[in-house]
């Protein structure tokens, strides 16, 4: 009962995460547009990008409950993948991304059910 709570709660900072994320990578992304407009070059790929790596913490999110160790790597590389997206503004996002993947790795590493002796 305590893995499977351990994986919710790690879905649920997954997708806190993501949600931060996607409002840091939208403000992000508007002001790079309005340095733009200013005459400052910009990529506007940056926002596909973000996107790409929101989603994939999405999916780790999701997949955190059902496999668990699965949705850590996916976590964990959305966690470390946004800081090249969005700097250090990742330190507002980043944080859950990568909590949640510790504690859905974490559910692997409890204490597993000892076997009984074969006679």
């Amino acid at each position: 009962m305590v893995q499977f709570s351990m994986r919710i709660l790690a879905m649920i900072l997954g997708f806190i995460g993501v949600v931060i994320a996607f409002i840091v990578n939208l403000l992000y992304s508007s002001l790079h547009v309005l340095g733009r407009v200013a005459g400052i070059t910009y990529s506007p790929s940056h926002f596909f990008f973000g996107l790409l790596v929101i989603l994939i913490g999405l999916i780790g999110s999701v997949l955190a409950l059902f496999f668990p160790i699965v949705g850590a790597v996916l976590l964990a590389v959305a966690g470390i993948a946004f800081f090249f997206i969005a700097g250090w503004w990742a330190l507002l996002a980043s944080p859950f991304l990568l909590i949640a993947a510790v504690l859905a790795f974490e559910h692997q590493r409890t204490h597993p059910q000892p076997t009984q002796p074969t006679a």
